[in-house]
């Protein structure tokens, strides 16, 4: 790629710039055999992350267009796959058509990288350098692995858990209160619970779902029933405060 026109010698600001603006002179045969953009290594990239391979071939709004138009479509696809409605068939109908939609983005995406990648090898787009979005995927895939290695190496895992949810309810039946444990998304991680009248002094060792104990009031009027957790990691809650 020469750096200077042959001819005037001034400065070539693009490059694959195919007629020198100062003298005119053709400067295509010099660059007709010249890879400046490896077109497969942009579909590469747009496969991974949709509108990457754009931004690798300095096209920023037509990376952020495929970027932002696939993104779309995954909220849409995922918000009417959620949404109960009183008509399923139109529902399904409008989940198929953002299922093509979606993939035809993705694949459509996959085919402009590479010809555009392939134009400006022959001098048909002009080329300046690679978009400044094209290290935001990088930067995510790197935050990814740091997050990853903390979650893995620095006991940072407690964190990403799911909330430890687990309830239990009381009824009275004449001078007998009947405690049931429900469950929840917390219950592989209960240890035990502990339940009591005003405090919780009784333990309940592992307890399974849908499970009862009986408590024998002291008056046959209203009692305080408390009812707490302890879970795997010795943290304690208190998921039942009522009188019954």
């Amino acid at each position: 790629m020469p750096k200077f026109c042959p001819a005037c010698e001034i400065p070539l600001q693009f490059e694959n710039i195919s007629v020198c603006p100062n003298c005119g002179m053709r400067l295509q045969p010099l660059l007709v055999h010249q890879v400046i953009r490896e077109p497969y290594l942009a579909a590469v990239l747009s496969f991974f992350f949709v509108g990457w391979g754009q931004w690798y071939n300095g096209k920023t709004w037509d990376g952020l267009k495929f970027f932002l138009s696939f993104l779309g479509s995954c909220v849409a696809l995922v918000i009417f796959t959620r949404i109960e409605s009183e008509q399923p068939m139109t529902t399904r109908f409008l989940q198929i058509f953002l299922i093509v939609v979606t993939i035809g983005i993705w694949v459509y995406n996959i085919y402009d990288a590479f010809k555009t990648a392939g134009n400006i090898n022959r001098n048909k787009e002009i080329f300046t350098k690679k978009s400044a979005l094209f290290w935001v995927p990088v930067v995510g895939l790197v935050v990814g692995i740091v997050i990853l290695m903390g979650v893995f190496f620095f006991g940072l895992g407690d964190s990403f858990q799911p909330a430890k949810q687990v309830t239990a309810s009381a009824v009275r039946q004449g001078d007998n209160i009947i405690i049931a444990y429900q469950g929840g998304t917390g219950h592989s991680f209960v240890s035990k619970l502990k339940y009591g009248l005003e405090v919780a002094d009784h333990d309940w060792n592992s307890p399974r779902i849908g499970e009862r104990v009986t408590l024998y009031g002291d008056s046959p009027g209203t009692n305080h029933v408390v009812v707490s957790v302890v879970f795997t990691d010795n943290s304690e809650r208190v998921i039942l405060d009522t009188y019954v």
